[in-house]
C-alpha cells in the first residue's frame, strides 16, 4: 500500500512539472513527463488535470 502511495505521489509530482515545462514552452519534454507520471498513476494525472481545471474556472469568475 505504501508503494502505491509514492506512486500516486510521484505521478502528481511529474505531472505538474509537465505542466511547468509546457508553460515554459517546452512542450516536448513536458508530454514526456505528463506520459511517464501517466505510467505511473493514471489516476493521479487525472486529479492534476481536474484541479488545473477548478483553478481555471476560478480564475475566469474572477476575470467577469
Amino acid at each position: 500500500m505504501a508503494a502505491d502511495n509514492q506512486n500516486h505521489d510521484k505521478a502528481q509530482d511529474l505531472a505538474e512539472e509537465g505542466l511547468e515545462k509546457m508553460i515554459e514552452g517546452d512542450r516536448k519534454e513536458g508530454e514526456k513527463l505528463v506520459e511517464k507520471a501517466r505510467k505511473l498513476d493514471s489516476e493521479a494525472v487525472a486529479e492534476v488535470a481536474q484541479e488545473v481545471e477548478e483553478d481555471r474556472q476560478q480564475a475566469e469568475k474572477f476575470q467577469k
